[in-house]
């Protein structure tokens, strides 16, 4: 019989990172490491890092052609990345 006060382990784990205001981190550190995977290595290769900062994603790129056609490509990326976390969503990319 379950008790009241017993949880499983992923929700053990959310509500530790909630209570500690660790899920933007915990976030960020899962976009980076699946980055080239939702982006694939090209882009990847072009990236100088990847930072969040509350519902947005920055994504510092070393080529300005990129950038450009990227922000073409915003909604797309955005759901993307957006499927992949299990907190809140990201808003808004930014291609600097």
């Amino acid at each position: 019989m379950k008790k009241s006060n017993e949880q499983n382990l992923g929700q053990a784990i959310q509500a530790f990172l909630k209570a500690y205001k660790l899920n933007e981190k915990f976030d960020e550190t899962e976009i980076y490491a699946r980055w080239e995977e939702l982006v694939g290595s090209a882009i990847n290769n072009k990236t100088k890092k990847v930072v969040l900062r509350g519902s947005v994603l920055s994504v510092y790129l070393n080529s300005s052609v990129l950038r450009q056609e990227l922000n073409m490509r915003k909604s797309e990326m955005l759901d993307k990345v957006n499927l992949r976390l299990k907190s809140k969503p990201i808003s808004e990319i930014e291609f600097k």
